[in-house]
Order: C-alpha cells, then sequence, then structure tokens
C-alpha cells in the first residue's frame, strides 16, 4: 500500500567484574521505529518518499556511571529519552543516480559508516565511530538527528560523491521537548560534510571479492571551547576520515572473511578530545558449521587523547563477540570486551567487560 512501519527493539546487558572505577552490571535498551511513506505508490509522485521516526531510550549507562571510560561499551544505550528521531523528504531523480533528502536528518546515517559497524556492541564504532563524535557534536547519530539537507551523486555503478549540511547549534538537541524543538539557526554553526565512496566486486559476476572504501572530510562553523582556557573560544573545527571494509576470503555467496578499518585527524588540539584515532578489526559470516547466518567479529578502538589534557593519553579498546542469528529479525550477540587505560588515566584499574546484546525487528 506504500506504507512501510517499523519497530525494533534491543537491549545490552553487560557486566565489568573486574577492573573500572567500581564494579557492577547495567541494561540499557532502546525502541527504535518509523514509518516510511512511498508517494510515488500513494500520489503518484515518482521517486518521492517521506519519513518519521520515534525512539525511547532505557536503562544506565555502564561506562559513564562505572567504568569511567570514553568508549562506551555498549552501543544501544542513549539514556532514559523519548523523542522524535527523523522527519524528511527523499528524491531520488535519474534513475536513482541521484538522491536529495530534506529535513530532518542524521548525518551518522549517510557518512562515516560502513556495514561492518553493526556487529559490534561497543559504541566504539556502532552505529560510528565514537571518537569522530567526541570531537564533532553536531555529527548526530540515528536515532537523533538535525535540521539538514544531503545529496548524492552516483556518476558510476562504483562510485558515488555526498555532500550534506546540517544545523550544528548542539542546542537544537535539547530533548526536554522530546525532539519537537525545531529550532534552526544556521547563525550559530553549520556542519558540512562531504565524501567520496567507491565500491569493488560488488556484481555477481565480478573477479573482485566485495569491498567498500570511503574518504570524508567536515568543517563545522560553531564555537569550540579550549581544553586549556574554557574562556576564550575557538570558531571552527575540521578533520578527515578513511575507512574501508573488504572481504578477503569467500566460501560462498556472503560467507566468508572481512577486514575493516578506520582511521580520523582532526588537527585542533586545543578542542578535539581526540585528535588520531583508528579501529580496526575482522568478522567472519558462518565460521561454523551449520551456522551459515551467524558472524564472529573482534575488533579495537584506539582514541588518542589531546596534548592540551595533561594526565590523559589513550584509552583502547579490544572486542571479541559471537553473533547468533536466530531469523531475519532475531538475534542475541555473545560479547567480550577490554578497556586498556579507561579516560586515558593510569589510575583507573583497566576493565574487563561481558554481557551479551539482543534485538527484535518486529
Amino acid at each position: 500500500m506504500g506504507i512501510d512501519p517499523e519497530l525494533n527493539y534491543a537491549h545490552d546487558l553487560l557486566a565489568n567484574p573486574v577492573g573500572g572505577e567500581r564494579q557492577s552490571a547495567a541494561y540499557s535498551g532502546s525502541f527504535i521505529g518509523g514509518v516510511d511513506f512511498d508517494l510515488d505508490t500513494l500520489f503518484g509522485l515518482t521517486g518521492t518518499s517521506f519519513s518519521f521516526g520515534y525512539y525511547q531510550g532505557l536503562g544506565r549507562d555502564l561506562s559513564g556511571e562505572d567504568i569511567n571510560n570514553v568508549i562506551d561499551v555498549s552501543q544501544i544505550f542513549i539514556g532514559d529519552v523519548f523523542g522524535i528521531s527523523q522527519i524528511n523528504l527523499l528524491q531520488t531523480l535519474a534513475n536513482d543516480r541521484i538522491e536529495i533528502a530534506l529535513g530532518r536528518l542524521s548525518a551518522g546515517a549517510d557518512f562515516a559508516t560502513s556495514d561492518a559497524f553493526v556487529y559490534y556492541v561497543s559504541a566504539g564504532v556502532n552505529p560510528n565511530p565514537l571518537q569522530l563524535l567526541e570531537n564533532l557534536p553536531s555529527f548526530t547519530t540515528p536515532p537523533f538527528s538535525q535540521w539538514g539537507a544531503r545529496g548524492t551523486v552516483r556518476a558510476l555503478d562504483f562510485l558515488s560523491l555526498s555532500v550534506g549540511a546540517y544545523n550544528a547549534d548542539i542546542n537544537a538537541q535539547n530533548n526536554d521537548m522530546h525532539g519537537l524543538v525545531f529550532k534552526f539557526n544556521p547563525e550559530d554553526g553549520v556542519l558540512t560534510v562531504a565524501e567520496g565512496e567507491l565500491q569493488v566486486g560488488q556484481g555477481e559476476d565480478s573477479s573482485y571479492l566485495p569491498g567498500q572504501y570511503r574518504f570524508g572530510g567536515y568543517f563545522d562553523t560553531s564555537d569550540y571551547m579550549r581544553f586549556s582556557d574554557p574562556e576564550r573560544i575557538v570558531a571552527g573545527n575540521w578533520g578527515l576520515y578513511l575507512l574501508g571494509n573488504q572481504m578477503v576470503y569467500r566460501e560462498q555467496m556472503d560467507q566468508g572473511l572481512s577486514l575493516w578499518g578506520f582511521f580520523s585527524v582532526a588537527p585542533r588540539q586545543s578542542i578535539n578530545l581526540f585528535p588520531y584515532s583508528a579501529n580496526g578489526g575482522a568478522y567472519y559470516q558462518g565460521l561454523f558449521n551449520g551456522r551459515d547466518g551467524d558472524i564472529t567479529a573482534g575488533a579495537f578502538y584506539l582514541g588518542v587523547f589531546s596534548d592540551d589534557l595533561p594526565g590523559q593519553s589513550y584509552e583502547l579498546v579490544f572486542e571479541l563477540n559471537h553473533r547468533f542469528q536466530f531469523s531475519e529479525w532475531f538475534f542475541t550477540t555473545v560479547d567480550g570486551q577490554y578497556v586498556l587505560n579507561p579516560n586515558g588515566q593510569t589510575d583507573i584499574p583497566d576493565a574487563w567487560v561481558v554481557g551479551f546484546e539482543m534485538s527484535v525487528d518486529f
């Protein structure tokens, strides 16, 4: 009928039996839903669709309240909040080679993301690299959004360029009105992101294994406070990032081993928590006989703290997990993480984290 409702419930149950500022366990959960309207089917508007979304966060933050580390061990945690996430219009042109989106958008849904990131319980990369978000509060990730516009041109089947511009005032993200604050004030800051994408091995008859490579950069015109002197303001912030995801061994179809990596640089050490960061990992679909849809994944997440933050050097998190994909709509992931140098401080004991994640699509 042209109306597609969606609802997902997910939760993390995690504990740190060793390390951190204190030992504890925490539940964090979320309901994230929405409705997509195909305006071509409904009203004959070719290539046009409209989306409306909402979210409900539950539980508490094990990293923020007990471990005291920056690279959050739970990607599910969004706070105990309810709000409207997205309200946007999407238009495709030229046989889907051009795409234009307008409205309340999440920059992280289109930029600095990869198909590999959803396989991890840590917020190190799921849904986007956390080091990027720490440096750039205006970069919203699903389900959060800002007013913005994004255009994508796919010049060739394997090559595309995307450019987006978003309201960068973080006060517009205040949840007191449950996402109904539609403040648009570009005079207080605009975030611009550009990214090129190269895909290889996507066709069924391709002689290459499938891969995805992205190179992007951003500039935010907002004002930032210096770490060393909050009274002094720095106008604007910028950075670059590179990420790739490449299958290196294939058993059959989607089964096999893939490697991925991410690197970012944000040169202004006076305002960026992580001037340098690197993440990398591997995942294998169908590692065990009879479990063709399961994913076994490992990764590391490294953030190097600014030189303007004395006493903080780097934080490094390792993760190893196995996702049991019981059906297309239900999975459970058994997860283990090791947090080295929490918050970049040697006086906080390294933490072991264990637990599991569950996700159900309705």
